[in-house]
């Protein structure tokens, strides 16, 4: 497990299962994060399938994108104790990867296309902020 925790006032970040592609062809990710301004624990398990998968953008994060609601998010929140408070799940055209810095972003972008590509799948990267 790793985690991540820039400032005292900003969120924290663990993951709890890393990027995987799973045994249906599902690329996955489960994090979870403590929300400073609701004061609560969320785990968000995103789930998109590869072959949906229609673009890989950069504006503030780094996202996944789709061109129909492909992407599965299951948000389970808990409050400071733990304790289960809900559970969500919602379909959304973009899965954020939770990442935001990258020093080298361009050699990353370019990896990350070329082993898309070496798999079958054909993505585009037309919007990649700096």
């Amino acid at each position: 497990m790793k985690e991540i925790k820039k400032f005292s006032d900003e969120d924290s970040l663990k993951i709890i299962q890393p990027f995987h592609v799973d045994e249906s062809k599902k690329l996955v990710l489960e994090v979870e994060k403590y929300n400073s301004y609701s004061e609560q624990w969320e785990v968000i398990k995103a789930e998109v399938p590869l072959d949906k998968i229609s673009g890989f953008i950069r504006d503030i994060n780094v996202i996944f994108e789709t061109e129909y609601n492909d992407v599965s998010e299951t948000i389970t929140t808990y409050n400071e104790k733990r304790e289960l408070l809900t559970t969500n799940t919602r379909n959304t055209n973009m899965f954020f990867t939770q990442i935001s810095k990258e020093n080298n972003i361009k050699s990353f972008r370019n990896a990350v296309l070329k082993a898309f590509k070496r798999a079958g799948f054909s993505i585009n990267s037309e919007f990649w902020a700096n």
